[in-house]
């Protein structure tokens, strides 16, 4: 789930924004990973600009979280903790299956033939769980989330889920799945639909809260087998 589109081009965002915005998906993709040095100079030259605007982006980054200063090291993309992990499913188990309760209720004809395209194409290399084909699950999982969140008309509650949420491991929990796993996901989504073409607010709720469990031990299993429990 992105933050909401602001309706601008990248040609009509500031130098600083362009970089970031080129940065931050980076990131969220894995092109950078976790504790990789980030160098002002090598973006200056990728972009063609003085380092001002290169340090204006990394600033907006380290506020979000994305990136931190280290002694001795510079800038580096940020780490996240087996109990950050499990805060951030935690607030989503909770959230994002309200929202997905209220787009049950509130979703058009439109938008549900939306998701059904957007699971087709999920689905279209089968349980693949190759590098190339789990970045290109991801991708369309997030533009499915996001039209249930859009679908939700709950605008406050998807910017602050979006705002916890945008953490690269959780956009890249494709990546942690087995075959079997991914199978599963793509199933819990075309159940969402069913419950979606049913308007169904408590069928809806409980199939995605199903979902985000199945992720969160998917993603903490892949770190430390041990460590993931139930969702309190």
């Amino acid at each position: 789930m992105n933050a909401p589109d602001l309706g601008l081009s990248n040609a009509k965002l500031t130098a600083p924004h362009r970089i970031y915005a080129v940065i931050k998906e980076r990131i969220i993709d894995g092109t950078y990973h976790p504790g990789q040095r980030l160098t002002e100079q090598s973006f200056a030259d990728e972009f063609e600009s003085s380092r001002t605007p290169v340090r204006e982006s990394i600033r907006l980054l380290a506020s979000e979280g994305y990136v931190v200063f280290r002694p001795n090291s510079g800038t580096v993309v940020r780490s996240w903790s087996v109990a950050e992990l499990l805060e951030i499913f935690r607030l989503r188990a909770r959230l994002e299956a309200d929202i997905c309760g209220d787009a049950a209720l509130r979703i058009n004809e439109d938008q549900i033939k939306r998701l059904c395209m957007l699971q087709n194409a999920i689905e279209l290399e089968g349980t693949d769980n190759s590098e190339a084909n789990t970045t290109r699950v991801s991708r369309l999982n997030r533009e499915f989330h996001d039209l249930i969140a859009v679908a939700s008309q709950q605008e406050r509650m998807v910017s602050v889920l979006a705002k916890a949420i945008e953490v690269p491991v959780v956009h890249r929990t494709f990546r942690s799945y087995s075959p079997q796993q991914m199978q599963r996901s793509f199933s819990q989504h075309r159940e969402l639909i069913d419950a979606f073409k049913a308007h169904d607010h408590d069928w809806a709720v409980a199939v995605m809260r199903c979902h985000i469990h199945a992720a969160k031990n998917a993603v903490l299993h892949s770190m430390t087998p041990a460590v993931a429990g139930p969702l309190p």
